[in-house]
């Protein structure tokens, strides 16, 4: 039986094999977990510097349910920084129970929104805390470029970081406290100064304005003072006046008969 490849081919073979490629399959990257709903939103905030703010989710339980019941459905969150949150938490502990829920439901909207869904839209955005029959406690996104801020009538505070994104959840860390204007003041504007009023004349200017300008207006007694010495001087002079025409016709009168 002749064998099924001559011996002086086999090389020839192998060569051929070598160059035709061989594809092998890759293992696929593994998927990320679902988003579930026992997330915890407070355990990332904690993890990445915001773990004053998810501790008062925590004390605060209403607050936190809710934060929580959204994670299904889509959240974003924004959480103040703990060197922003801390030097306000007296202001906070004088809220009133029902003040801190809404002031720290303030802090999300029930949409989720990647970071650049808040780079391309501004307006007006609800919160967990508005009511929706009055359309209270929103604020206005406003994005300018890479930066976005988030404006109350009472502070504005800029995106600094994203601390977790992915739908439907998203987490961003901000340099200032929301404060809605259902709890605080805004800060009043400052009422313009003023007009400047020129300062009265001391003694001696006074003086030296009476010597120096306008004399002053007489007093009705120098005024018939003044009237009487003018009669006097008109009448002194109407009697020069009668002597020398005497005295000029008496000369004619010598120059004729004397």
């Amino acid at each position: 039986m002749q064998p099924f490849l001559r011996p002086s081919l086999l090389p020839m073979v192998l060569l051929l094999l070598s160059l035709v490629p061989i594809s092998v399959p890759l293992s696929a990257p593994e998927p990320q977990p679902p988003i579930t709903a026992d997330l915890s939103i407070t355990d990332l905030m904690s993890k990445k510097g915001c773990k004053t703010f998810a501790e008062l989710l925590h004390s605060t339980s209403d607050a936190g349910d809710s934060f929580a019941s959204n994670v299904g459905s889509g959240i974003t969150a924004f959480c103040p920084t703990d060197p922003v949150l801390k030097p306000f938490l007296p202001r906070f502990k004088n809220l009133t129970a029902d003040g801190k829920i809404s002031l720290l439901l303030y802090h999300a909207i029930p949409i989720y929104y990647s970071i650049q869904m808040l780079k391309s839209n501004n307006g007006i955005v609800n919160t967990l805390a508005t009511d929706g029959t009055t359309k209270n406690y929103n604020f206005i996104i406003q994005n300018d470029g890479d930066v976005v801020t988030l404006q109350t009538k009472v502070t504005t505070a800029k995106i600094t970081d994203t601390l977790f994104d992915q739908d439907p959840v998203a987490i961003y860390s901000i340099d200032e406290v929301l404060e809605p204007t259902e709890l605080f003041k805004p800060a009043e504007v400052p009422a313009p100064a003023p007009a400047p009023v020129e300062a009265a004349d001391s003694p001696k200017a006074a003086e030296k304005k009476r010597t120096h300008g306008t004399p002053p207006a007489a007093s009705p007694g120098e005024k018939a003072e003044d009237q009487k010495a003018a009669d006097n001087n008109r009448a002194t002079a109407a009697g020069k006046s009668v002597v020398g025409g005497a005295a000029a016709v008496a000369a004619v009168f010598a120059l004729v008969f004397g």
